[in-house]
């Protein structure tokens, strides 16, 4: 599909089945959206206000459909934001798989 890192992504969720990815994005994502938006048969994205809600939403998918669901998170407050999401799912034994960006290194200087 290509060599960018999003579309490399992307190719691993298709090939794991994963329909749906839950986030709330930040700047550190838009790589991401652009390769979602960028691809024909990619997962949708279903957005989220706030980062608890997306975790929420996402655990409640894992448990109604029994599969592991895809969060997109953005890094240090927003993860942190989701935090309380992701302990209650663990105690719930909810498979997920968050992903948190990283800042953009043009911010250090």
């Amino acid at each position: 599909m290509g060599s960018r890192p999003a579309l490399a992504l992307l190719d691993i969720l298709r090939g794991e089945g994963v329909d749906r990815v839950f986030g709330n994005p930040g700047t550190t994502e838009l790589p991401f959206l652009a390769a979602l938006s960028e691809t024909d048969d990619a997962p949708e994205y279903v957005l989220g206000v706030h980062e608890g809600a997306v975790v929420s939403m996402a655990d409640g998918y894992a448990r109604g459909t029994g599969r592991p669901a895809f969060v997109s998170l953005h890094i240090a407050a927003g993860l942190a934001n989701g935090l309380i999401g992701l302990l209650n799912a663990r105690r719930s034994r909810t498979p997920l798989v968050v992903t948190a960006g990283q800042q953009d290194r043009r911010h250090l200087q």
